[in-house]
């Protein structure tokens, strides 16, 4: 017998808001492929479990507009959106509005995928220069209102552990906290940010940081 095809997203539905005729047919043909159930339209009972969407053209505000209807829309939906221009002038602003994914507009198919499995998981993907660039600006303060929720206050205080590549139980004994606690928020900046593990969460820091002082040379 023949063996099934992997379908990664079976029986996953997916709102798909792509402006563009043929190349939403194209996007279309390729999640039906990877098992999603592909919606042009809110459905009725209102349970999607992710919503793709075409920010690619139009400014900022106007991508900010639709993003805030789409959650008034669909609150809670998880959001990923293609952009052309992925830059934190145009990243951020939808990252503050809860987008959880964002692909260049001329991403291949397997980041497409990947991007969309870590939206699915509850993770936050984006180009790695960006995230940087992102994480940066949160642990400096440099942006107010929602970004200031991005991270709590005791995620923040990690944050500043790990730029200084302390070991957990170095920032537990900074912090006056236990190894197990400062693990805990370790977890949750992983599934924020994405990175793959301690390991890398650290690397990404160190990379911010660098970037950082950089710019004040």
């Amino acid at each position: 017998m023949k063996p099934l095809p992997h379908r990664p997203f079976a029986r996953k539905r997916i709102l798909l808001l792509e402006p563009d005729p043929w190349r939403a047919e194209s996007l279309r043909q390729f999640l039906s492929a990877e098992g999603f159930e592909v919606l042009d339209q809110p459905p009725a009972d209102g349970g999607v479990d992710v919503v793709l969407l075409n920010l690619g053209s139009g400014s900022v505000e106007e991508a900010r507009s639709r993003v805030e209807r789409l959650r008034t829309e669909q609150p809670g939906v998880k959001l990923a959106a293609f952009v052309k221009a992925v830059e934190a002038e145009t990243v951020f602003p939808c990252l503050l509005l809860g987008v959880k994914g964002i692909v260049p507009f001329d991403a291949g198919r397997e980041e497409v995928r990947s991007a969309l499995a870590c939206v699915l998981d509850g993770s936050l993907w984006t180009p790695r220069p960006v995230l940087s660039q992102w994480i940066d600006r949160i642990v400096s303060m440099g942006l107010g209102g929602p970004a200031d929720q991005a991270f709590s206050a005791s995620e923040r205080r990690v944050l500043h552990g790990l730029q200084e590549e302390l070991s957990n139980k170095e920032i537990a004994r900074r912090l006056g906290v236990t190894e197990a606690t400062v693990k805990f928020h370790v977890g949750k900046l992983l599934r924020k940010t994405g990175a793959r593990d301690r390991r890398d969460l650290a690397r990404l820091f160190q990379e911010t940081a660098g970037g950082a002082a950089r710019r004040g040379a």
